[in-house]
């Protein structure tokens, strides 16, 4: 092997991470940038949060999913962008209409998805996916505050099914937070004062 491919090998082994997920399905050109991607999409979600304290919404779509191309890998991400098309976009006082609100419901469900897909830890999305559809969104459909297609019986078939593969994927459902209310820690774990509306 000559000398210029010995270098080639050795730039590598330095550039990308080390113990890398087999699970990582970034471009090779992301994945060879190393922690710089993730120095990326931090910075993206500095400029997530500042474009949702500005009320940018679709700025702060495009900032998200530039953070999650750049490092797909943490599932707090992909758990950020549906909460806040769940509990800010789709937010009874932004979306009084239960048809519109919906949209919402399924768009978070659906980055999710992606999520359980792409994220290092697909049975901690699996878990946040299924825990939303049963414990948030099927009350919300009973109330007639969700226009869910198939009504209640709907979701609550799809929140067995998705937490069937949390477990199936290595998700512990006996866990406390099982039990906890979706937008109460959504709540919890933002600092007041940001001024975003939430449903009650």
């Amino acid at each position: 092997m000559s000398r210029a491919w010995l270098l080639l090998l050795a730039g590598l082994a330095l550039v990308l991470p080390h113990g890398a997920p087999d699970r990582d399905g970034r471009p090779l050109g992301r994945r060879l940038l190393g922690p710089f991607g993730s120095l990326a999409a931090a910075w993206e979600w500095v400029a997530f949060d500042a474009a949702v304290h500005e009320g940018q919404d679709e700025a702060a779509w495009l900032a998200a999913r530039r953070a999650l191309s750049w490092d797909p890998l943490p599932p707090a991400g992909w758990i950020r962008l549906a909460e806040h098309l769940w509990f800010l976009r789709g937010s009874a006082e932004r979306v009084p209409d239960p048809s519109e609100r919906t949209r919402w419901f399924v768009a978070g469900l659906e980055v999710l998805q992606e999520g359980v897909e792409a994220s290092a830890d697909p049975a901690q999305v699996a878990l946040v996916r299924a825990r939303m559809l049963g414990l948030y969104l099927a009350p919300l459909v009973a109330d007639g505050a969700i226009a869910w297609p198939g009504g209640l019986e709907a979701v609550a078939g799809a929140a067995r099914e998705a937490m069937a593969l949390a477990v199936e994927l290595g998700a512990d459902p006996s866990l406390p937070e099982e039990f906890e209310d979706p937008l109460e820690a959504f709540e919890r774990e933002h600092a007041e004062g940001h001024g975003h509306d939430h449903d009650h």
